[in-house]
């Protein structure tokens, strides 16, 4: 009883090992139980600069303190190549949605993404971080322009 206990205590205090629940591509929230998303200001951000069409490009989320959980989902276009400690999955279409594969402190992780061929306008990222399993924030877009950087929707 005593080792089920422990068991359970580490495991509610990390993220998801592996990564974001399929669940969670209607909203962006991890659906911790019995934690409460965090209010206010996201203390992490997504930067990367102007998107060109067609033309991958890096998109790095950090923040001033280790998450162990993320997922960053694209309204248009696809995520390549994940490094490691992340995978690829698809909410609305293939590659759209990258979170992490495991659930060690990450200082930032950097993606690659590709913006569709036609793409004009702003696109948005909807990115979710969880610190810890009880610490999360609720899901804030990013918009990526086509000359500016990344900015908070």
């Amino acid at each position: 009883m005593l080792a089920f206990l422990l068991l359970s205590l580490v495991a509610s205090s990390q993220a998801k090992l592996t990564g974001a629940p399929i669940e969670s591509c209607q909203d962006g929230n991890p659906n911790h139980v019995p934690a409460h998303a965090q209010h206010g200001t996201m203390p992490f951000v997504l930067t990367g600069g102007a998107y060109t069409p067609a033309h991958p490009m890096q998109l790095t989320l950090s923040g001033d303190r280790p998450f162990r959980g993320f997922q960053i989902k694209a309204s248009v276009g696809t995520f390549l190549n994940p490094p490691a400690g992340t995978h690829l999955f698809q909410c609305d279409t293939n590659a759209d949605t990258v979170t992490h594969s495991d659930n060690t402190d990450k200082n930032s992780v950097t993606v690659t993404y590709v913006p569709p061929a036609n793409a004009f306008g702003p696109i948005n990222m909807r990115v979710t971080v969880v610190q810890t399993h009880d610490v999360y924030w609720h899901p804030q877009t990013f918009a990526l322009r086509p000359n500016g950087d990344v900015i908070t929707g």
